[in-house]
C-alpha cells in the first residue's frame, strides 16, 4: 500500500487559496470533490507506521511554519492526474524534503521516486479531454496571492474513503 507524505497550510492560507482551486478546476474541468491543496513530498511503499511516527518526529523537531511562494505556472500531470501550481523559491521546503527522502532511506523505508520539482496539487483530473491535450503542460495564470504558510506535514493513505485519508500528523514549530 502507497502512502503520501504531504505538506499543508494554516487555515487563512487555504481561505485564499480556495477561489484559485475553484476558477482551475472549473477551466480545466477538474474533479470538484478533489482533496485539499496540499504539496506532495514523499511517496513510501508499506512502511511501518510506528516506526515511522518516530522517525517523522525526529527529522521534523527542529523545523518551524514558514512560507512558500507561487508560481504563475500552472501544469498537469499526466501520471498523476493531477493540476498543479509550481512553487518558487524552494529552498526552505526542498531542504526539508531532502532530508525527509535521505532519512527516511537511511532507517530502511522503501520510497518511490524523487521529486525533481515540488508543486501545488490543487485538484485531481479523471480523464484529459481534447481541450487538456491541447494544452501542452503549461499555462500561465496569475494568482491572487502569492505565499502561503506550511503549519504541518500529514501521512496520507490514499482511499475511497475520506475517513482513512489521514493517518498521522506532523505538526511544526509556531515559533
Amino acid at each position: 500500500m502507497k502512502y503520501y507524505l504531504v505538506a499543508l497550510f494554516d487555515d487563512v492560507s487555504y481561505k485564499n487559496l480556495s477561489p484559485i482551486q475553484r476558477s482551475l478546476s472549473k477551466r480545466f474541468r477538474a474533479n470538484r470533490n478533489s482533496p485539499i491543496p496540499y504539496i506532495p513530498l514523499e511517496v513510501i511503499e508499506n512502511p511501518n507506521i510506528d516506526k515511522l511516527n518516530t522517525v517523522m518526529d525526529k527529522i521534523l523537531k527542529p523545523y518551524k511554519n514558514f512560507k512558500v511562494e507561487l508560481s504563475s505556472t500552472v501544469t498537469l500531470c499526466d501520471s498523476n492526474k493531477t493540476l498543479n501550481l509550481k512553487i518558487e523559491n524552494i529552498g526552505y521546503i526542498k531542504k526539508i524534503d531532502r532530508l525527509i527522502a535521505d532519512n527516511l532511506k537511511l532507517y530502511g523505508f522503501n520510497i518511490k521516486g524523487g521529486n525533481d520539482e515540488l508543486h501545488l496539487s490543487l485538484a485531481n483530473i479523471n480523464y484529459l479531454n481534447k481541450d487538456n491535450k491541447k494544452f501542452d503542460s503549461v499555462v500561465e495564470y496569475k494568482p491572487s496571492i502569492s505565499t502561503l504558510k506550511v503549519n504541518r506535514i500529514e501521512l496520507w493513505k490514499i482511499s475511497n474513503n475520506r475517513r482513512e485519508t489521514l493517518i498521522q500528523t506532523y505538526p511544526l514549530k509556531t515559533i
